[in-house]
C-alpha cells in the first residue's frame, strides 16, 4: 500500500469519527441503523463498474493494488452507511431554521425565486435534466472509483482526501450547522404556497425529483427512515461533488476537465429548477470544497506524499501538475 497511506488513513479517521457521532445519536434514540451491507455492496459495484470502464478504454494502464482498491472500498462503503443516518438526525440535533432567511434573501437580490428563472431558461430541457440530476449518484461513484483504481500518486491521494473531507463537513457538519430543507420542501414545512410551482412542474415531467422527495418527506414525518432518508439543503453536496470532479479531472485527466466543468454547472442549474436547492447553496457548495482542495494540499504535505518542491496546495495549472508527477514517478 506504498503512497496510498495518506487517503486511507483520512477515510478512516473519517469513519471512525462519523461512527462515533452516529454512537452517540443513537444512545439518544434519534439515529436510525445504518445498511451497512447494502452500502458495502454499492461500494463493490461502483468499484466494478470502474474496473469495466477502465479494461474498457485503458486495458494496459496500471491500476492500485488489490488490497487498497479491496480496504478503500470497504472504508467508502462504511462510510456511506453512516452518513444517511447521520443526515436523518438533523433536524432533531438542530431545527430546520435557514430556509425563511435564504429565500427572502435570493426573492430580493433576484426579484424572484432563482428556480424560475432556472426555468424560463431551461425549462425546455425539463424532462432530461431531471434524469440527469437523478443519475447523479451513480455518476459521481463511477468517479470516485476511476480515481481510487489510479496508481499511487501525490494528486491522487490530494483528491481522495478532498471527497472524504467534503462529505464529513458539508454533508454533515455544516449540514447541521445551516439546517435547512431546500424549496422543494419549503411549504410543507413551513405551509403557504410560496413554492407551489415546483409542484406543477414537477408533475409536468420531472417525475425522478417528485418520487424521491416524496419518498424522503414520507420518512420525515414517519420517524421510518428507509434508504432514502435525510433531508438538507445547505451547502448542496451535489454541486459540491461535482465540483470536486472538475477539480480532479484538471489535475488527475486535462481532457476530461472541460466536460467535468459543464457537468458540475450542470448540476448547478438542475439543483436550482428542481427544487432541490437554493442559488446559494450551490456557492456555498463550491466555495467549501475549494476551501477543502486547499485544505487536502497541505494535509499531503504534511504526511510526506510529495516534497516541498512538488506540492503546490493552491490551484496549480494540469499541465504543471501532470509534469511534477512524470519527474517523480
Amino acid at each position: 500500500m506504498r503512497g496510498e497511506g495518506c487517503w486511507l488513513a483520512t477515510f478512516g479517521a473519517l469513519t471512525a469519527v462519523e461512527f462515533g457521532w452516529w454512537a452517540y445519536c443513537w444512545e439518544l434514540g434519534i439515529a436510525p441503523v445504518p445498511h451497512v451491507a447494502t452500502y458495502l455492496a454499492l461500494a463493490a459495484t461502483g468499484l466494478a463498474g470502474a474496473f469495466v470502464l477502465r479494461l474498457a478504454f485503458t486495458r494496459r494502464a496500471e491500476r492500485a493494488e488489490w488490497p487498497v482498491l479491496l480496504v478503500g472500498a470497504m472504508l467508502i462503503g462504511l462510510g456511506a452507511s453512516l452518513f444517511l443516518p447521520l443526515k436523518y438526525t438533523i433536524p432533531r440535533l438542530v431545527p430546520f431554521w435557514l430556509d425563511a432567511p435564504l429565500a427572502l434573501g435570493e426573492r430580493r437580490l433576484f426579484g424572484t425565486d432563482p428556480w424560475l428563472i432556472a426555468d424560463r431558461l431551461f425549462g425546455w430541457a425539463l424532462i432530461p435534466i431531471d434524469r440527469l440530476y437523478g443519475l447523479w449518484l451513480p455518476v459521481q461513484s463511477l468517479v470516485l472509483f476511476s480515481v481510487v483504481l489510479l496508481p499511487a500518486s501525490r494528486v491522487k491521494s490530494r483528491a481522495l482526501v478532498a471527497y472524504g473531507i467534503a462529505w464529513f463537513l458539508l454533508g454533515i457538519v455544516a449540514a447541521d450547522l445551516c439546517a435547512s430543507v431546500g424549496p422543494i420542501f419549503y411549504d410543507r414545512l413551513l405551509g403557504g404556497s410560496e413554492f407551489a410551482g415546483l409542484d406543477v412542474k414537477s408533475r409536468g415531467g420531472a417525475w425522478m425529483a417528485r418520487g424521491e422527495a416524496d419518498a424522503m418527506w414520507a420518512s420525515f414525518v414517519s420517524g421510518r427512515p428507509s434508504l432514502v432518508a435525510g433531508i438538507s439543503a445547505m451547502p448542496s453536496l451535489h454541486v459540491a461533488i461535482s465540483f470536486w470532479m472538475w477539480l480532479a479531472a484538471r489535475a488527475l485527466a486535462p481532457r476530461f476537465a472541460l466536460i467535468a466543468l459543464a457537468y458540475a454547472i450542470l448540476m448547478w442549474i438542475a439543483s436550482v429548477q428542481l427544487g432541490w436547492h437554493y442559488l446559494s447553496d450551490g456557492l456555498a457548495g463550491m466555495a467549501g470544497m475549494a476551501a477543502i482542495w486547499w485544505l487536502a494540499g497541505r494535509i499531503a504535505l504534511a504526511a510526506g506524499s510529495r516534497s516541498p518542491s512538488h506540492i503546490d496546495v493552491r490551484f496549480p495549472r494540469p499541465r504543471t501538475l501532470l509534469a511534477a508527477d512524470a519527474v517523480e514517478n
